[in-house]
């Protein structure tokens, strides 16, 4: 089952020569969802200040599909497979809104911070 996280607008300043969105830039759409549904179920930044418990990224994995540009709207969305005491699997996917495209896919493992694989 997925879930809708956030939309967001792509931002000039995210688009290289070409007019579409710089690589590094699905890289942080995906973070910020990722940020969002953290805060959303109490395990984010306050969280992680108060606790000292947090996640780290170990891995991931992303897929081009479809070009996004200047000024279109995205909807991202969650789906969870699995965790454990130590690791959490998820796919994050972003939409065009218009279209209902699949624009990229951000496959994802975190592991709690050990500073070190844990897989």
């Amino acid at each position: 089952m997925s879930f809708h996280i956030t939309n967001q607008i792509i931002k000039k300043e995210w688009t290289d020569y070409n007019k579409h969105m710089n690589v590094a830039y699905y890289v942080l759409v995906f973070d910020e969802s990722w940020e969002v549904m953290l805060q959303k179920f109490k395990i984010g930044e306050d969280s992680a200040k108060t606790t000292g418990m947090s996640t780290m990224v170990v891995e991931t994995y992303i897929t081009y599909n479809n070009e996004v540009k200047e000024g279109e709207e995205v909807e991202v969305f969650l789906t969870y497979f699995d965790h454990d005491k130590k690791r959490l699997h998820y796919k994050l996917e972003m939409y065009d809104k218009a279209t209902n495209t699949l624009s990229a896919l951000s496959l994802i493992h975190i592991s709690e911070p050990t500073r070190r694989r844990g897989i």
